[in-house]
């Protein structure tokens, strides 16, 4: 192609800066770089690597085309449910394309900051643009502008912050990369499935039918009983400092490190917190306190895999009281006698039932639907415990873990 073939100096002098983001619905973001490459490859004398997956084309003209990708939990996470909570706000008067848009941004898995340069080539800027559009079409993306417009790959406005759509309705889309998984299920997974398919039946929770399960057998790691007992110590060593510090603002400071202390001489403590709550220990920040405090159901179902209680109907909150009888009146060596872990098979078969209590609880929050079935807040905990106790996606250190839906 012609258009690249200009010297320098033969260029106009004024160019402005131009950043895209493209937001993709896929599990990988290596592909990048190669769906450019392809797409480019007629005005591109060279591909540069930078950091990680990040890379750089250089075109015929010497300008550049600067390619971030980020594709990493929990970040891509926090920034589509931002993106959500700022969209929420958008004017749009069909509100079923809004809630519509909404649930598309939620998928949102990977990230490619695009950044370049125009000129008054306006032959040059049609392609450059062209060119981006296809490449959001191979990686099932969206373009976002600066001025917080989002368009689909056929150039649709999709959103936009002051409420303007170019669609009347519009339905969710997702590489299948997000729905398929690299291994394929056995016999029993795939009737682990239905066997919780048919549980949301009876309750008459939605569920998404092809909705994989999150955690195959084959991936499944269940930690074994001393480590589960240290983790739940640590996490109720949390809860207390959050409820103290909720409920008795006078004598936080004290009762914590007096409860911490006694903790710390049954379960050895400080060997095992992650790094968040040994932060949290140390300085109990107030905004802190209700995360911490909610994870008294991640202690729950601890106790549930050491079959040292049954969990609750996943509307109920769990009983703090009954946890504490069970740490304060143990230590990590008695606790090693009267637990028996439940077989990884009967843990695995609970996270995937949770899981899907998950997607339907993000469902109806995208919805704005009543799920009286359902406690969010209880459901996102059981699910965050539950993806550490199965080693989901990999991830061993407990800040790490990412439930998703």
């Amino acid at each position: 192609m012609g258009l690249f073939r200009k010297k320098k100096k033969e260029q106009e002098n004024h160019e402005n800066d131009v950043i895209l983001t493209l937001y993709a619905c896929r599990k990988d973001g290596s592909v990048v770089r190669a769906f450019a490459e392809e797409l480019f490859t007629n005005v591109c004398k060279e591909i540069k690597p930078l950091a990680e997956k990040d890379f750089c084309l250089i075109l015929q003209d010497d300008t550049q085309v600067q390619m971030h990708v980020m594709d990493t939990q929990p970040e891509v996470t926090e920034q589509a449910r931002g993106m959500v909570r700022y969209f929420s706000q958008a004017p749009l008067e069909n509100e079923e394309v809004k809630m519509a848009a909404l649930q598309q941004i939620s998928l949102f898995s990977c990230i490619v900051g695009i950044s370049f340069s125009l000129n008054d080539d306006q032959d040059r800027t049609a392609f450059l643009m062209q060119t981006i559009y296809a490449l959001a079409e191979k990686l099932t993306a969206f373009v976002l502008y600066p001025n917080m417009y989002l368009y689909d790959a056929d150039g649709k406005l999709l959103i936009s912050i002051d409420g303007k759509t170019d669609f009347t309705s519009f339905r969710p889309q997702a590489s299948a990369t997000l729905l398929e998984k690299e291994i394929q299920p056995t016999e029993a997974d795939t009737i682990r499935i239905q066997k919780n398919i048919e549980i949301l039946k009876a309750k008459h929770i939605p569920y998404m039918e092809r909705l994989q399960a999150s955690v195959y057998a084959q991936e499944c790691h269940v930690w074994d009983k001393k480590a589960i007992i240290q983790r739940l110590a640590a996490t109720f060593a949390c809860c207390v400092v959050a409820e103290v510090h909720s409920y008795d603002m006078a004598e936080a400071e004290k009762k914590s490190r007096e409860m911490l202390t006694e903790l710390e001489e049954r379960y050895q403590i400080t060997e095992f917190l992650s790094e968040e709550e040994k932060a949290y220990i140390k300085q109990p920040l107030q905004e802190q306190h209700a995360k911490f405090g909610w994870r008294y159901e991640c202690c729950a179902v601890f106790c549930w895999a050491l079959s040292l209680l049954d969990l609750k109907e996943p509307t109920e909150i769990c009983d703090a009281s009954e946890i504490g009888g069970i740490l304060w009146n143990n230590d990590l060596e008695r606790l090693q006698g009267l637990a028996n872990c439940r077989s990884a098979e009967e843990i695995l078969q609970m996270q995937d039932l949770v899981f899907r209590y998950d997607w339907a609880c993000v469902d109806a929050r995208i919805h704005q639907k009543e799920l009286p079935q359902l406690n969010g807040e209880i459901i996102y905990e059981w699910h965050y415990a539950l993806n550490w106790l199965v080693q989901a996606d990999g991830i061993t250190d407990w800040d790490d873990v990412q439930p998703h839906t």
